[in-house]
């Protein structure tokens, strides 16, 4: 059975093709659905999938956007795209970012639908027969006969010309001794140690791979698409040498060992607190590199990071961030936090508050961000803060981003929502659980905040959840 998700922003249309369509007939069963890109990724981190339904014209995370992520992180991943479209420039362009098909809506009924998932059954079995066969060309069975080997990994997706102006600039381009292994992989040997680079080698490492001798290239192929898929991102450095390995190293991979610490991780960036300290940035960036997240899990943190940092600063410094469609490897993470924080350390200076001020502010939004579901007093708050309520108020505004009650507010309602997706308490109390004792009060609160009331929030929920 294929493993189907639906990506679409219109309900009806996900609702539609789920209910009309014979996936079962077809082999292929519905496991998810989503309303825009990032929804999708959610998905995707925690669930197999083989094939992805997705519209293109979504809010938050279009579909062009969301294939060129996801198949970043995916790889075998497979796209039928959903469209009005039906120009051929426009199908060119669909198929082109890497869709195997396309599904026209206006030309959805039931006269076509066993022809249309013939069809696409068809295509991604085909693409996945390829992989197979590609995987087992025939150097699969033939021996290494020397202790060592050199491999050429490349994971940038653009061009590979700067592969071949290595091989000539070493004058292997015509070796047979070269094997393409499979897409972004070369390995030959050589005895020469020293090598020329060309000017432009991105995302590019040169290993030189010690106790090969007897293994089979195959072998040795399924070890370096591991370390392409694992440790290549963590590897990675941009520079012209050759990195030594031994092929046992290939093969060890490190995540991360507790979801507390993973939770913890997430806790400090989504925090914030590292926009004002130095030496916690430089920490928890480090923190974060060792922890070794899988690519995929450390978008996600930082698509997380984004939403928090634009809805607390883009008013404040008039733009708001957004993360790139790919990282490559850490360093092209690093070299993002590096600029985001220098954004924000602008503004920190900018902003003309002392340290003092700004240490005793954000010992303050500690403490709420521990116990916010708690009465608050705003004007005791003020004063633990040593400030008198309006210079607090302001201060808070001006370092966090949000004013104080906003800030408490926002903590409160997205207690809320979580306690109605995963609970059947009555809102009564979840209002009481989330600092409230007026339950007509904090209904008020949370339609301001959503644009539903608590029940209304509920119901839809459930209803997205089916």
């Amino acid at each position: 059975m294929l493993r189907i998700l639906i990506v679409d922003d219109d309900i009806l249309t996900r609702k539609g093709i789920q209910i009309l369509m014979p996936w079962e007939k077809h082999h292929m069963k519905i496991t998810g659905e989503a309303s825009n890109g990032k929804e999708a990724l959610d998905f995707l981190e925690k669930n197999s999938v083989d094939l992805v339904l997705v519209d293109l014209d979504m809010p938050i995370m279009d579909g062009m956007t969301f294939i060129q992520t996801a198949s970043a992180l995916y790889p075998e991943l497979s796209y039928v795209v959903l469209t009005v479209h039906t120009e051929f420039e426009y199908i060119q362009s669909v198929l082109r970012i890497g869709a195997l098909d396309y599904i026209a809506k206006t030309h959805f009924d039931r006269e076509n639908f066993d022809q249309i998932l013939d069809r696409i059954y068809a295509a991604v079995m085909k693409k996945k027969n390829d992989a197979l066969g590609a995987a087992g060309s025939d150097w699969k069975n033939s021996k290494i006969l020397y202790p060592s080997i050199y491999a050429l990994l490349t994971v940038e997706p653009d061009s590979d010309e700067h592969v071949f102006q290595f091989l000539e600039l070493n004058q292997l381009s015509d070796s047979r001794n070269v094997f393409e292994l499979f897409a972004g992989v070369w390995v030959f040997t050589d005895t020469d140690a020293a090598f020329s680079f060309p000017e432009y080698f991105p995302n590019t490492m040169l290993l030189c791979i010690s106790d090969v001798s007897e293994m089979t290239y195959a072998q040795l192929g399924k070890l370096l698409r591991q370390y392409q898929k694992d440790q290549f991102f963590y590897d990675y450095q941009p520079l012209k040498t050759v990195n030594m390995k031994h092929a046992y190293e290939l093969s060890e991979t490190e995540t991360i060992k507790s979801e507390q610490t993973l939770e913890q991780l997430k806790k400090e960036w989504l925090s914030l607190n590292w926009i004002h300290e130095n030496d916690l940035f430089r920490q928890i960036t480090f923190d974060l590199k060792t922890q070794k997240l899988k690519p995929s899990a450390l978008y996600h943190l930082l698509l997380a990071l984004e939403d928090v940092w634009n809805s607390s600063y883009s008013e404040l410094t008039g733009e708001k961030i957004t993360v790139p469609v790919i990282f490559h490897s850490w360093t092209e993470v690093e070299e993002w936090l590096i600029q985001l924080y220098e954004k924000a350390n602008y503004f920190r200076f900018s902003s003309g508050y002392s340290d003092t001020i700004i240490r005793n502010i954000l010992n303050t939004k500690n403490y709420i961000d521990a116990h916010y579901t708690e009465p608050i007093d705003t004007a005791e708050i003020a004063r633990k803060a040593q400030m008198s309520y309006g210079y607090f108020s302001r201060c808070f505004h001006n370092i966090v981003g949000v004013s104080f009650s906003d800030y408490c507010i926002g903590l409160r309602m997205e207690h809320a929502k979580k306690l109605l997706n995963t609970t059947g308490k009555t809102v009564q109390e979840i209002a009481f659980q989330t600092g409230y004792k007026d339950e007509k009060y904090f209904s008020r609160l949370f339609k301001k905040a959503t644009g539903k009331s608590p029940s209304e929030y509920r119901k839809t929920q459930s209803e997205s959840n089916v």
